[in-house]
């Protein structure tokens, strides 16, 4: 979320939370199906019928993975729980087309799942010793991720087949938020310091190196935008993110960016999106929500409504203005 004032940020709660939305708004022109209601917020991810997300457990204080396939009843994912926040996990595939996710852990470090047989790996040759990776994304065998260095944050690529050799530097910002990788292209949410944040989202092809400015989405006044992290579509190839914006109600929107042509397409979204994923063409997005679109473990409940849920949209059409 942007940064503002206890009392802005407040007074833009009381009118999101006092407006005719008293849940998630519908992504599509169908109701969307619930997965799961969660007692915290989390990060949703997807790829090809699979949605993964966290769920949180109160008495022990950890976060359980959990997997979802075409719809289906949630399952819990036999690998160990994370402690400290939700998992950061993506879905996507390795060079032979099998599904696969990465994620950090405690220490920092990028682990990768392979999901068919449920076998976790450390990736030690692509994670650092001294420094801390996030976001960490996967397409192809590739893998993209953040590295902390200092007061900067790296937008690093390689892949384990040549783990040996670690990976090399893409990107160089002050504050990057997210990344997702595509097939011949990654988009990466930059955070631009201003007295109301602007957030920018970004594609770079990662052979030539060219890069572009696709879509921004700036605070000020009554609203505090944002977005989240992007999701790839492989036909037609695109990345899919949700705009939010908490305060006047304007403006929530998902918006598809489609490579071919760079253009920005728009369908109905909600300011309480903090997480989003594409899941295929009949499932359409995955998403999660909570009463602030932020991870704060009390952002879930606002008189008797949970917030907190993970949903899939149905099948959508980008046919809205922005």
């Amino acid at each position: 979320m942007p940064f503002m004032s206890p009392r802005i940020r407040s007074s833009l709660l009381t009118a999101a939370v006092a407006g005719a939305v008293l849940a998630p708004a519908a992504t599509a022109q169908g109701a969307p199906t619930t997965l799961a209601v969660e007692q915290a917020p989390t990060r949703v991810a997807a790829y090809d019928g699979i949605v993964m997300w966290s769920r949180f457990d109160p008495a022990a204080e950890t976060y359980s993975l959990m997997q979802s396939v075409d719809g289906g009843a949630p399952v819990r994912v036999g690998v160990a729980p994370r402690t400290t926040a939700p998992f950061d996990i993506d879905l996507g595939t390795n060079r032979s087309g099998a599904t696969y996710a990465v994620y950090t852990r405690e220490d920092g470090d990028i682990y990768r799942l392979n999901v068919a047989t449920g076998r976790e790996t450390k990736l030690d040759g692509l994670s650092s010793a001294s420094q801390v990776e996030r976001s960490p994304t996967i397409m192809r065998g590739d893998i993209a991720f953040i590295r902390q260095d200092g007061g900067f944050d790296q937008l690093r690529i390689g892949n384990t087949t040549r783990a040996s050799q670690g990976s090399r530097l893409l990107v160089k910002k002050r504050s990057l938020v997210s990344a997702e990788l595509g097939f011949s292209h990654v988009a990466y949410v930059d955070s631009v310091p201003a007295e109301f944040r602007e957030v920018q989202v970004r594609t770079r092809n990662i052979r030539t190196g060219a890069e572009r400015l696709v879509y921004r989405a700036r605070s000020g006044g009554a609203n505090a935008a944002d977005v989240t992290r992007p999701t790839f579509i492989p036909r037609p190839q695109a990345f899919v993110w949700a705009r939010t914006n908490l305060g006047s109600g304007t403006g929530n929107r998902l918006v598809r960016y489609t490579l071919r042509g760079s253009k920005l397409t728009y369908a109905q979204g909600s300011p309480f999106f903090n997480s989003t994923a594409w899941a295929g063409g009949e499932l359409g997005v995955a998403t999660a929500s909570s009463l602030t679109n932020g991870e704060s473990q009390g952002a879930c409940t606002d008189a008797s409504v949970n917030y907190c849920q993970v949903r899939l949209s149905g099948p959508l059409e980008f046919n809205l203005r922005p």
